[in-house]
């Protein structure tokens, strides 16, 4: 198992989870990379909760690249990706998609679920925010 986070800071509040099962602890490997710098183990599933839109555009399509090829046959994608009219789209060094370019992403991979939310709410701060977001889940053939 590979905790990646770009923040120092995530990762030790990861590995100081007191509530982290002993046999999930000893397997669990981390490393501190942003995501357009890492290795990308082969594996069975990349989960990725609200954090692949913080990769910036440029970077964006190599970064999925390498996440689906670490993917083994039948390994799975779930998360979530921030859509064209989220509140932040004028945000600059981050990821946006149109419901094309997301589909153009997706091609050769099986959508097990796809859920576009757009709705206005809060981000974890609490502060006001629209949010226009993808909800994944796709496996690899």
């Amino acid at each position: 198992m590979l905790a990646l986070d770009g923040q120092v800071e995530a990762i030790r509040r990861l590995e100081a989870r007191s509530d982290l099962r002993a046999e999930w602890r000893s397997r669990l490997e981390t490393l501190v990379s942003p995501f357009e710098e890492a290795r990308w183990p082969d594996t069975d599933l990349v989960s990725s909760s609200f954090a692949l839109p913080f990769c910036r555009p440029d970077a964006f399509p190599a970064l999925w690249s390498r996440i689906v090829a670490s993917l083994r046959p039948g390994g799975r994608f779930c998360g979530q990706l921030f859509g064209d009219r989220d509140g932040w789209s004028d945000e600059d060094g981050m990821t946006f998609l149109t419901r094309r370019s997301l589909d153009e992403l997706l091609a050769g991979l099986d959508v097990e679920r796809l859920d576009e939310v757009e709705e206005d709410g809060h981000t974890a701060l609490g502060e006001d925010k629209h949010w226009h977001l993808y909800h994944l889940v796709v496996r690899k053939p």
